[in-house]
């Protein structure tokens, strides 16, 4: 097997395994560079390599810029200018090399906690638009294929259950539950677990609410601030297929803030 089936085969079991992964091609080159067109180096989203476009400083700041393509969803050519003096990466081949970073797999995770209309339409239009998505609910019945559509994992838990799901830093959380007592005990939870966006459904007076109950109980103000409610971009939206609409568009503005 060479070495460009072999970066193929490895990043292929990574995919499979439910890791991210970004393939790194030189497309081109110029002058004197460490590797010929069509070298492959397969990044997870973990910093894992295998292959090489040419080691060292170049290779490093291939990764970095793999992981930062991995948040962006995008892919990118980069060019690098080896020549001494002009090179960022400490490089002195002399040449000129472009990589093309290609991001495989969802990049953003979206767990979506209640899986009735607005739930289930919610969770089909983000996986749509790129998204890993959860879907979340105590209702078994809820969760089936036929209703969540194909790519949306179904899982039954409870707010008590929300530290095992796996919802971290970078995760994306959407409540909309079948009712205000629920979805306060899911906001309690998961303010534990810190995820990069929390959006709530419902109208201004309910959040006031559950956020002033939620304070009592010393939940940090600074969480509940970040917490966008009524959740999605103010499109007048009214059927639960508009108001996933102008969530997903929430969260694709989201997920592209800082990548311009």
């Amino acid at each position: 097997m060479g070495e460009a089936e072999q970066v193929v085969k490895v990043a292929a079991e990574w995919l499979a395994s439910g890791r991210q992964v970004c393939m790194a091609t030189v497309v081109d080159r110029e002058g004197s560079a460490p590797r010929d067109i069509g070298a492959k180096m397969a990044i997870s989203g973990k910093g894992e390599t295998i292959g090489t476009i040419g080691g060292g400083a170049l290779e490093s700041e291939v990764v970095k810029r793999a992981l930062r393509a991995l948040e962006d969803g995008l892919p990118a050519v980069v060019e690098f200018d080896l020549a001494a003096g002009r090179s960022k990466v400490d490089a002195f081949c002399g040449g000129k090399i472009s990589v093309l970073l290609e991001p495989m797999g969802a990049t953003s995770r979206l767990f979506v906690v209640g899986a009735g209309h607005v739930g289930a339409a919610l969770a089909r239009a983000a996986c749509a638009a790129g998204f890993a998505v959860t879907a979340i609910d105590d209702r078994r019945e809820y969760l089936a294929e036929e209703v969540l559509g194909e790519g949306v994992k179904g899982v039954v838990a409870t707010p008590a259950e929300a530290g095992d799901l796996g919802i971290d830093s970078k995760s994306f959380v959407v409540i909309c539950t079948r009712g205000h007592s629920l979805d306060k005990d899911w906001l309690r939870e998961i303010a534990r677990l810190g995820p990069r966006y929390v959006g709530m459904l419902g109208s201004r007076e309910k959040a006031a609410k559950i956020f002033g109950e939620l304070g009592l109980e010393g939940v940090e103000r600074d969480f509940l601030e970040r917490v966008r409610t009524p959740v999605g971009l103010p499109i007048e939206a009214v059927t639960p297929e508009e108001i996933a609409v102008s969530i997903v568009a929430e969260l694709v503005m989201e997920r592209r803030a800082g990548k311009r």
